[in-house]
């Protein structure tokens, strides 16, 4: 069975840094996009939570310089100092990802946020490198959390729905689009 309406939205973007928790807090990474990619894509309006599908990251990177955030629970202010690196061929391919998108309850966020984890160990950080995803599903609205074990835990089961999800016939195939090429 393929995604369904409105499934799949195609996304390119940009890597930006976020508030800096997926690896350092949550021991997962995540690459970050900024919000508005995702408000003029085609994904459905003012519906936050976790989401599954595929990404790609190509391109050069930077190193990310982090400036102290202006108020408590705002992001950090961010600047990416770009350079000649290119993306390593193992991990300029397509994988599969799980996406939150929305204020992130557990650390009551200011802002919105688009925080993407690739189920995949890059070898190194990508900030400003170019981004492609293909968003493929809804997994769940967003939640809050008694302590971070749990929302690790629950962000364990998102990857393990969206894995399980990703295998079926039907999104298989989307790995193929020529939407990654483009």
């Amino acid at each position: 069975m393929p995604p369904q309406a409105p499934y799949p939205v195609f996304i390119s973007s940009h890597v930006i840094g976020g508030f800096g928790r997926g690896s350092a807090e949550l021991g997962i990474p995540t690459a970050n996009i900024p919000p508005e990619a995702l408000m003029a894509s085609a994904m459905p309006k003012g519906q936050t939570g976790i989401y599954f599908g595929l990404s790609k990251i190509t391109g050069t990177y930077g190193t990310l310089v982090r400036h102290k955030a202006a108020a408590e629970g705002a992001p950090p202010s961010n600047e990416i100092v770009k350079s000649t690196k290119a993306i390593a061929t193992a991990d300029a391919t397509v994988l599969p990802m799980v996406m939150s998108l929305g204020w992130n309850p557990f650390y009551q966020n200011k802002e919105p946020s688009a925080e993407i984890h690739i189920v995949h160990k890059f070898q190194e950080q990508f900030y400003g490198a170019d981004i492609k995803i293909a968003v493929l599903g809804y997994i769940r609205p967003e939640s809050n959390f008694v302590s971070v074990e749990a929302l690790i835990e629950e962000i364990m089961n998102d990857i393990r729905i969206g894995k399980e999800t990703l295998a079926l016939e039907g999104y298989r195939e989307i790995a193929a689009d020529a939407f990654w090429e483009s």
